[in-house]
C-alpha cells in the first residue's frame, strides 16, 4: 500500500548535526514523496477492494420493539473514492499522511433477530466524509537500518446509511437509523489499529534492507545509518557511512569525512552528496590490499607507436641499456606507493597519485634484470556521469613528474623518459582504470527505482547530485 511506497522512497535514499560525520548523505524533498504519493494513491485505489473487512456483531435496543441482535458478515468494498488526500513530512518525527471526504460504498450480508423474528439478506453501507490522519515515526536502530512505527492516528466517519436487501427488508429499513450508530462505531474503532497494523508491518521487512554492496572480490562499501534522520517541515536528511571496506576485514582509514552542508535545496526529488571521504576510502582499501599495480608489457603498447617498451627504443635515450642488454624486451611494474588522494573543489575534482616505476629487462632465460626505478607523482582529472543508480568516473592526465629513485644502469635525465611514460600513462594505465570506473559504483536506493535527469555540481569538499526519480513497477 501507499505506506510501503513512502517509506521505502523516504528511508533509503540519505545533513544532520548529531553524531559522526557521514559519507554519504541524501535528502528526499517534499517534491520527492509528493512523486511517492501519486503512485501510493494509484496503489491503494487497487488495494482497497481487496481489503478483507471483519464480521460484526452485535445487539442494540430499539424502543418499542425491543431487543437487536445483529451479524454482518462477507463485507466487501465495491466502491472507493478519494478526493483529497495529502504526505507531509511531520518535523522531528517522521511522516504524516491525511486522508479527507473519502467515499466507501460496502456490501455483505446480514442477519438479525428481534423478539420472535429471525431474518437474513444483503446490505449495502455507504460511508462519506472519512478521514484518516495517521504519523509514520522513523529512526535508526542499532543496525544502522532504518526503524519505522506508528506515532499517530485519528479517524472520523462523517456520514454512514445503511439499506437492507431480501427478507424483510422493508422492516429493517425503518430502524436502519437506530443501527448506524453502533456499525459506524465499530468501523471508527477498527480503521486505526488496520492502519497502525499496516504501519508497524513494515519493520520486519526494513530489517532486511542490506546496508553493504560489494563491489568486487576486493571492497565493499557500508551503506548504514550513523545517525537518526533529520527531519523537517521540507524535506528528509539521512547520514549514510559511505565508506569503502576490505571484504571480511573493516579498517577504518587514517582519516576521517569531514562535514557535508547541504543548503536549503528543495527543486528536485532527491539529493545525494557524496563526500571526498568516500572516494578516499575507497583508495585506502585498494591501496592496502595491493590492487593498486600494474604490469606494462610491450603487446599492450599500440602497434602503431613508434616506441616500443625494449632496449632498443630505451637505448636511444639511455645508451648503457642498450650496451649491457642488446635487443631485448623490457617490463614495466607501476604500483602506488601511497593512497591516492581526490580533493573536490568547485567545478574541479582533481587525483593526486604517487607511485614507482620499476623498470626491468627480460634476460633471454625469462628471467627479470632491474634497470631503474623512477618515482612518480601525477595529477588527474576526474569526470563523474549517473547512469541508472551509480556512479561512473572517468580520469584524464594533467601532469605528471618524474624522478630517479634508483639506477642500475647508471645515472642519466629522467627528462628523456617523459615521452614514453607519458605513452604508457595515457593509452595502457589510464584504459584500465577507466573500464573498472565506467562499471560503476551503486549509490543507496530501492529497487525499480531509476534517476530522472540527473545534474552533479563539484563543490567544496563534496559532490552533489541532484535528481528526479521514476518508479517503474
Amino acid at each position: 500500500m501507499i505506506w510501503v511506497f513512502l517509506v521505502h522512497l523516504v528511508l533509503l535514499l540519505p545533513f544532520s548535526s548529531q553524531g559522526a560525520n557521514p559519507g554519504l548523505v541524501g535528502r528526499i524533498t517534499q517534491k520527492g514523496i509528493d512523486y511517492a504519493h501519486q503512485l501510493g494513491i494509484e496503489v491503494l485505489k487497487s488495494q482497497i477492494p481487496k481489503i478483507q473487512i471483519p464480521d460484526m456483531s452485535g445487539r442494540y435496543d430499539i424502543g418499542g420493539i425491543g431487543d437487536v441482535k445483529y451479524e454482518v458478515s462477507r463485507m466487501h468494498i465495491l466502491e472507493f473514492q478519494l478526493p483529497q488526500s495529502a504526505v507531509t513530512f511531520f518535523p522531528g518525527t517522521g511522516i504524516k499522511l491525511s486522508i479527507s471526504n473519502a467515499y466507501i460504498k460496502i456490501n455483505g450480508d446480514w442477519r438479525v433477530k428481534v423478539l420472535f423474528i429471525s431474518d437474513s439478506g444483503s446490505f449495502d453501507i455507504s460511508v462519506s466524509g472519512l478521514s484518516i490522519s495517521a504519523v509514520i515515526g522513523v529512526k535508526k536502530d542499532d543496525t544502522g537500518r532504518p526503524a519505522v512505527g506508528s506515532a499517530g492516528c485519528s479517524s472520523n466517519i462523517g456520514d454512514l446509511s445503511i439499506k437492507f436487501h431480501g427478507g424483510a427488508s422493508w422492516l429493517y429499513n425503518l430502524f436502519t437509523g437506530a443501527l448506524e450508530g453502533p456499525i459506524r462505531n465499530s468501523l471508527n474503532e477498527k480503521l486505526c489499529p488496520e492502519v497502525n497494523n499496516a504501519i508497524n508491518g513494515l519493520e520486519p521487512h526494513l530489517q532486511t534492507i542490506p546496508i553493504t554492496a560489494q563491489i568486487d572480490k576486493i571492497a565493499e562499501i557500508e551503506y548504514s545509518l550513523v545517525n537518526p534522520p533529520e527531519i523537517t517541515d521540507k524535506y528528509t536528511d539521512l547520514d549514510f557511512k559511505g565508506e569503502f571496506y576490505n571484504i571480511g576485514q573493516h579498517t577504518e582509514p587514517p582519516f576521517s569525512p569531514l562535514p557535508i552542508a547541504l543548503s536549503d535545496q528543495t527543486d528536485s526529488m532527491l539529493y545525494v552528496g557524496i563526500s571526498e571521504f568516500f572516494a578516499n576510502s575507497a583508495g585506502f582499501v585498494y591501496t592496502c590490499a595491493g590492487a593498486l599495480q600494474i604490469n606494462i608489457t610491450d603487446n599492450m603498447i599500440p602497434k602503431e607507436s613508434p616506441f616500443r617498451l625494449n632496449t632498443d627504443s630505451f637505448g636511444v635515450l639511455v645508451p648503457e641499456i642498450e650496451k649491457r642488454y642488446p635487443n631485448m624486451s623490457m617490463v614495466m611494474h607501476l604500483s602506488a606507493s601511497k593512497q591516492p588522494v581526490l580533493t573536490s573543489q568547485p567545478d574541479n575534482l582533481t587525483v593526486v597519485v604517487t607511485g614507482a616505476i620499476k623498470t626491468l629487462v627480460i634476460l633471454p632465460n625469462a628471467s627479470l634484470a632491474p634497470l631503474f626505478i623512477l618515482g612518480l607523482d601525477a595529477s588527474v582529472s576526474a569526470k563523474l556521469l549517473v547512469t541508472g543508480v551509480s556512479i561512473r568516473g572517468e580520469l584524464s592526465l594533467n601532469k605528471f613528474s618524474l624522478s630517479l629513485d634508483q639506477s642500475d644502469v647508471g645515472p642519466f635525465d629522467v627528462s628523456k623518459l617523459q615521452t614514453l611514460v607519458n605513452l604508457a600513462l595515457k593509452l595502457v594505465v589510464l584504459p584500465q582504470i577507466n573500464e573498472k570506473l565506467a562499471k560503476g559504483f551503486p549509490l543507496p536506493t530501492i529497487d525499480k527505482i531509476k534517476f530522472v535527469s540527473p545534474s552533479i555540481k563539484i563543490n567544496q569538499g563534496f559532490i552533489l547530485i541532484a535528481t528526479d526519480i521514476q518508479y517503474t513497477p
